[in-house]
């Protein structure tokens, strides 16, 4: 046989079932292109596919990546083409030019306050550059300090806001890459935080990249992940635990469910493990599964998929969690967690869907009856960070949104539910996905409603909302002109999608979104009237070279500091459209 049609035959056995199975929404043979050789080997032998690639030899998984990636539209090795001349501006620094964490503060508001763009110049605002990445589908939202943006994906990238040149890159050793955005040291204000797939943690100087520690954060089981971006304050760093065994539940003899997500804190002097906690119990035998007879394990589950929200002055940190994987489910999934900073405690638990339990054979025929748990879903964790704000009386209160469509209004000082709103009608993807924003006098709420496999007891709503603080009333409504119909991806077998997954931000009198559609938008705050548009679904000429496309926007929301913006679009995951490019746009 000759080596590409054995390279053939092996996807057509060991890929094609699920990633072309367009009910399942998983990313398509044809956009998994876009990976590179490593990565894909990275993914079959230590990521999530390693547990349906441990038949396979080395030579065969060797095989499925180089065919996968052959068809690349871009075939360049270095994406640093377009090196800066000059040195970073570390000093220029000022609340108006720093975007530092993945939710602007560690209360994951979304809100800059001090940017220069607002209604009346939505005018002048216009694509300065762009810049072209190897991997797409990166989810890794950019950060901004002073004049360095900081870019994440399967390299760190800093690179000049005003140009886009690139002043240096940090790789890790291993291929795990980052699933997240890096973080700002507001204390010593000359270095930032990264962590990749595999838990190593990084402290990097922010001149040059150089390392001035680095922390392995042990894995308890390989399907644990560090998917949401970490946090800083007080002198700590708060890192989410999340598992990918919601996929690798798909396989009958797999004895699912053991995980459980998390929360770890690490002292930034000394990189040193404060404390790790694990959200469930130790998983216990529950019974054997269909036909198989496979061991199933409860509790399991609880990912967090959130960056946390911190309060330093009562030392609390606010996060929700993932749903269960395994029958019976957890008290613990889709749940608002408090934990105390100094020792790792729960302080109160507020659950607001209980029974959820679901993995990914819920969505496969073939397979359901042996591996999906009793409840069936209906998998409305939360995604979107918790934010804490304040009331009109000056009263602390936490802001939490639901893929169920849910809002919740809830006291920080005991988990009290004070009001909830359903806005969507919810669905695997959202409802409410990545992230809601305020400017602490109205809530910003994106919706996806994206349809998925099931039926929903309402019609879908998707579109932003404003809610007031007080009762949660629904104070405005924007919904999007659907332009699906004849829109097609610039590469692979995606699909466009009405709605608002990713998260939001908010400046001054302006709301900044993006659309799983390709469109980034600027609405009122007042009535989320359209202000202005930009189609990100296009091709780059880049400032690296590198070829770039434009497509869905979703994981990652806008970045607004002083006269900028800065945006990623394409998104393959869950059969959306695909690309690899970062814009960066001006009033200037």
């Amino acid at each position: 046989m000759l080596i590409g049609s054995e390279a053939k035959d092996l996807v057509e056995k060991n890929c094609s079932y699920c990633h072309e199975n367009k009910s399942l929404n998983l990313v398509s043979i044809e956009s998994m292109s876009q990976f590179s050789p490593a990565d894909l080997l990275y993914i079959l032998e230590s990521g999530k596919m390693s547990l349906q690639a441990q038949g396979l030899s080395a030579n065969e998984k060797e095989l499925i990546a180089n065919y996968l990636t052959k068809q690349k539209i871009n075939n360049v090795d270095n994406e640093n083409l377009n090196s800066c001349n000059k040195e970073p501006l570390i000093n220029n620094y000022s609340k108006k030019s720093e975007w530092t964490s993945w939710g602007f503060d560690h209360f994951n508001t979304r809100f800059q306050p001090v940017s220069n763009i607002n209604a009346s110049n939505l005018n002048k605002l216009n694509l300065k550059w762009s810049f072209g990445l190897k991997e797409t589908d990166t989810r890794g939202q950019p950060i901004v300090i002073g004049d360095i943006v900081f870019i994440s994906g399967k390299s760190l990238h800093a690179i000049d806001k005003e140009t886009g040149c690139s002043y240096w890159s940090f790789t890790p050793k291993s291929s795990a890459g980052f699933r997240n955005s890096p973080v700002f040291d507001t204390t010593n204000r000359n270095s930032i935080y990264v962590v990749d797939s595999n838990f190593m943690v990084y402290k990097l100087n922010i001149k040059d990249g150089s390392i001035a520690w680095k922390t392995k954060i042990d894995k308890e089981f390989e399907s644990n992940t560090s998917s949401a971006s970490p946090v800083f304050g007080g002198n700590y760093l708060f890192i989410p635990v999340s598992t990918y065994e919601t996929v690798m539940a798909i396989d009958p003899n797999y004895e699912c469910c053991k995980t459980s997500g998390g929360m770890v804190v690490i002292n930034t002097e000394n990189g040193k493990i404060k404390w790790n906690h694990r959200i469930e119990e130790q998983a216990k035998f529950t019974k054997k599964g269909l036909i198989t007879r496979t061991k199933k394990y409860a509790p399991a589950g609880s990912a967090v998929w959130n960056s946390p929200s911190i309060d330093l002055e009562e030392s609390i940190i606010f996060f929700g969690t993932g749903q269960s994987l395994q029958s019976p489910a957890s008290k613990y999934s889709d749940a608002i967690i408090a934990l105390d900073i100094n020792s790792g405690d729960k302080i109160w638990t507020t659950q607001t869907l209980a029974g959820d339990a679901y993995n990914v054979g819920c969505e496969i025929p073939v397979v359901r009856s042996m591996v999906c748990p009793e409840e069936k879903g209906p998998d409305f964790d939360f995604g979107a960070s918790v934010i804490q704000t304040f009331d009109s009386s000056g009263k602390k209160i936490l802001l939490a949104g639901q893929k169920s469509g849910w809002v919740f209004k809830l006291n920080p000082s005991n988990g009290e539910i004070n009001w909830k709103k359903r806005v969507g009608n919810g669905g695997l993807l959202g409802g409410i996905h990545f992230g809601m924003a305020t400017d602490n006098k109205k809530l910003y709420v994106p919706i996806s409603d994206r349809f998925v496999n099931r039926d929903y007891d309402k019609e879908a709503r998707p579109g932003l909302y404003a809610l007031d603080f007080f009762q949660g009333d629904i104070i405005w409504s924007f919904t999007p002109e659907n332009i699906c119909t004849d829109r097609e991806p610039l590469y692979g077998k995606g699909k466009c999608f009405l709605g608002y997954s990713a998260p939001i931000s908010v400046t001054n009198d302006v709301i900044f979104a993006g659309s799983l559609d390709g469109i980034l938008s600027a609405h009122s705050v007042s009535n989320g009237s359209k202000l202005w548009e930009f189609d990100t679904l296009r091709s780059y000429e880049t400032v690296n070279k590198i070829p770039a496309i434009g497509g869905s926007m979703d994981v990652a929301g806008p970045v607004i500091v002083d006269n900028w913006l800065f945006v990623t679009s394409g998104y393959a995951q869950h059969g959306q459209m695909t690309g690899n490019v970062i814009l960066a746009f001006s009033i200037d």
